[in-house]
């Protein structure tokens, strides 16, 4: 006879294996339960953490830090009255008779002009060989080249044109301009330009090659070696010369003369530096007949005005 196998009893014991095996054994709702229960506590905790580090507080606003400046005083233009000097003769022009000669009314103000803009100028040092802020030029960028003492109160400036007289009646003093050039452009770092336009009543007379070069060694040996041969003559225009400068786009302009010009100058700078990105600083020297003008010229171009007297030579 063949082998009878047994079959359980649906109440044969179960052994505690068994039930082991069957308590591991999840349904697949139980499976998503369990998952989405874990998920739940992780992002709860990942919320915790969050807000620990990274409260919502609003930021502690710092307070801006506070440039230091100093005052410059400005010269009303009502009060302020260079003293009288006789004008220097023009050998080049003949001397014109008492019926010819009529005495030009020297503008103080935009409005004799026309222009309705006013705004006040600094008057730097008159007379006295110091400018009122010399030593505390503002750092940042490239620093303004110092031009008889008025650096100081310049902005930073890359691109720097120097505007001379060198009409006859500087002859006497031109040296120091000589000197005084070749201290400031000395002074120019590699990464500026400069560019110099002497005038008289001719041509203005410009260092080659006619525009703004850059302040290596190089280029400034070659203007000392073409400033050597630049001597004064003739009478004074600086109307091309200044033209030509603010042609060049530079950041500043240095205008020194020693005497009296067409007052047109001032409403034709009006008109050629209307956006007033350029800085015009102004120099009277020696003779304080075209210092209404200057000071004119340097308050409505964002500069400033100095008069320079034999006590601010060494």
């Amino acid at each position: 006879m063949g082998q009878v196998t047994s079959i359980p009893s649906s109440n044969q014991a179960v052994t505690p294996s068994t039930r082991a095996t069957a308590s591991t054994q999840l349904s697949g709702t139980e499976v998503i339960l369990t998952w989405a229960a874990s998920i739940i506590l992780h992002i709860m905790l990942l919320g915790i953490m969050l807000w620990v580090v990274f409260p919502f507080s609003s930021p502690t606003e710092e307070a801006l830090p506070v440039a230091l400046t100093e005052y410059i005083g400005t010269v009303n233009k009502a009060t302020f009255q260079p003293s009288p000097m006789p004008n220097k003769a023009d050998t080049s022009q003949p001397t014109p008779t008492a019926a010819q000669h009529v005495a030009p009314e020297i503008p103080t103000t935009l409005a004799d002009l026309g222009i309705t803009k006013n705004v006040d100028v600094p008057i730097i040092g008159i007379g006295t060989g110091k400018s009122d802020m010399e030593g505390y030029g503002l750092s940042g960028g490239a620093k303004a080249p110092d031009f008889f003492g008025l650096g100081s109160s310049a902005k930073a400036a890359k691109r720097v044109v120097y505007v001379v007289d060198r009409s006859g009646s500087m002859t006497d003093t031109f040296q120091h301009v000589r000197a005084e050039l070749t201290r400031s452009i000395s002074s120019l770092r590699r990464s500026q330009k400069f560019h110099v336009i002497f005038f008289n009543a001719g041509p203005p007379l410009a260092n080659p090659p006619h525009k703004l070069v850059s302040a290596i060694k190089a280029q400034k040996k070659a203007f000392f070696d073409f400033l050597q041969g630049v001597t004064p003559d003739g009478s004074t225009h600086p109307e091309i010369a200044m033209r030509q400068a603010l042609e060049l786009k530079p950041d500043m302009i240095y205008f020194l003369t020693d005497g009296e010009f067409d007052p047109s100058l001032v409403t034709k700078l009006d008109q050629w530096n209307s956006d007033r990105k350029v800085q015009i600083f102004t120099i009277a020297y020696f003779d304080p007949a075209g210092a209404k003008l200057l000071e004119l010229i340097a308050r409505e171009h964002q500069g400033a005005f100095k008069f320079i007297s034999e006590l601010d030579l060494p």
